[in-house]
């Protein structure tokens, strides 16, 4: 079985704001506000990541504790994407 790598959808456009960013679905002509470290996580989905690549990535980016784990918090943020209908289905 091979690690999950998560890729986005190529029909959403993105920008930045200030500290947030969003995405724009073409298709659905849904708006997605994503705050910084959702927006990391979104810019490392692109099919060449698995999810423990992108969760050491965001503790490399930001501080974390020592020992603090995040592994479920990046898992969510996926998983939302995925609920959402912003990643490609897993091949």
């Amino acid at each position: 079985m091979t690690e999950y790598r998560p890729k986005k959808k190529s029909r959403l456009l993105h920008g930045e704001m200030s500290e947030d960013a969003v995405l724009y679905d073409e298709e659905t002509k849904e708006i997605h506000v994503l705050n910084p470290t959702a927006f990391l996580v979104w810019k490392l989905c692109d099919g060449g990541h698995s999810v423990e690549d992108i969760e050491q990535a965001v503790k490399r980016e930001f501080s974390t504790r020592a020992g603090q784990e995040i592994a479920e918090d990046i898992q969510k943020i996926v998983d939302t994407f995925k609920d959402k209908g912003l990643l490609e289905e897993a091949s």
